[in-house]
């Protein structure tokens, strides 16, 4: 690919004062609207305050390699982004404009294949003299470029030099606080919406946890029903196994029930337990004891052959309790009791 003829200002002069002006206009707006489109359309606006051009664009380096065009400006119409099929920049000279450390130009004739980059051929398409190039600086790192392109290369006088510097310094500082602003914000907002939606799984969590609380609770009322059958006879069928938090339950529940019915018997139906470890046995043992404790007898029924062999290895004794194969005769024994024998 050829390139044309290229060259840089070697004197410099003043102008400092216009591009703070400029830049104090473009501040105020982005107080309003701070946004990467309001900044480009701000800044290629204005730029024709500091280098009289009617066509330019703004390239910045992407951070993989290469550049993309971020905004065009063409007598007095703003485009955020680069024509349709041209938003990566190939062309040679391009790329050397973003490598650049100090302003320059490119100087035609322009024989180059146009249509080899349509960014290209949208700053060429008035067949300007030479196409000036404002390197865009961030401590010493060149991130982008500003092409002006112009009609006559002697309006890059050493005024416009200097004031095309200064403005391209002042413009880098300002788009890399936008940007990073923009993307603290961003990270921010997107922080809050992962601290949202894990607060809602929290709360998801919490609201499962209460209602699995709430069904456990519910067994645990189901797994321990006293029923009185008569007056001062309590019975409460035992079903499946007795871990701690149930054990805990039916002391509660056992115990209460006698000082409330005022129970001279309970009886402890044994037929559907499942005693397979001596914890179940230590907690019933527990339960017999606790029930001769407040004045009632309790009866037991239905003893498994398996807890037979548990509570023997335990150590435990059912000395003293009466001990039932069926509930009817455990029955039978609490009514005999209760009837008052004939003289």
């Amino acid at each position: 690919m050829s390139m044309p003829d290229s060259g840089q200002p070697s004197e410099s002069g003043g102008g400092g004062w216009i591009v703070l002006g400029v830049l104090n206009e473009i501040l105020l707006k982005l107080a309003s609207q701070p946004d990467l489109r309001s900044l480009w359309e701000e800044v290629c606006s204005s730029a024709r305050w500091i280098v009289p051009s009617q066509r330019l664009c703004v390239v910045l380096g992407n951070e993989g390699g290469g550049a993309r065009i971020a905004a065009r400006y063409e007598r007095g119409t703003f485009e955020y982004g680069a024509p349709e099929g041209g938003g990566v920049v190939v062309d040679a000279w391009m790329v050397a404009a973003l490598e650049a450390q100090r302003a320059a130009w490119f100087k035609g004739p322009w024989t180059e294949a146009r249509e080899s980059d349509l960014a290209r051929a949208w700053l060429l398409a008035e067949d300007p003299d030479v196409v000036f190039h404002v390197p865009i600086q961030v401590y010493k790192k060149t991130i982008g470029t500003m092409l002006f392109a112009l009609e006559d290369q002697r309006q890059i006088d050493r005024k416009a030099l200097a004031s095309a510097t200064t403005y391209a310094l002042y413009v880098g500082a300002t788009y890399t606080m936008l940007k990073n602003a923009l993307d603290l914000a961003a990270a921010s907002a997107r922080l809050r919406e992962q601290n949202e939606a894990l607060e809602r799984v929290q709360i998801e969590l919490r609201l499962q946890l209460d209602r699995a609380r709430a069904q456990h609770e519910a067994m645990l009322e189901m797994s321990t029903p006293i029923i009185q059958v008569w007056d001062s006879v309590l019975t409460m069928p035992v079903i499946g196994t007795v871990d701690g938090a149930r054990a805990t339950r039916m002391m509660d529940e056992v115990l209460g029930a006698i000082v409330k019915h005022s129970a001279r018997f309970m009886i402890v139906d044994l037929t559907g337990a499942q005693a397979t470890d001596a914890s179940t046995v230590e907690h019933l043992l527990r339960l017999f004891a606790a029930t001769r404790l407040l004045g009632s007898q309790c009866i037991i029924t239905g003893v498994p052959a398996g807890m037979v062999a548990s509570i023997l290895e335990a150590g435990g004794s059912l000395e003293g309790i009466p001990v039932f194969s069926t509930l009817k005769s455990a029955l039978e024994h609490a009514m005999g009791a209760i009837r008052p024998k004939p003289r």
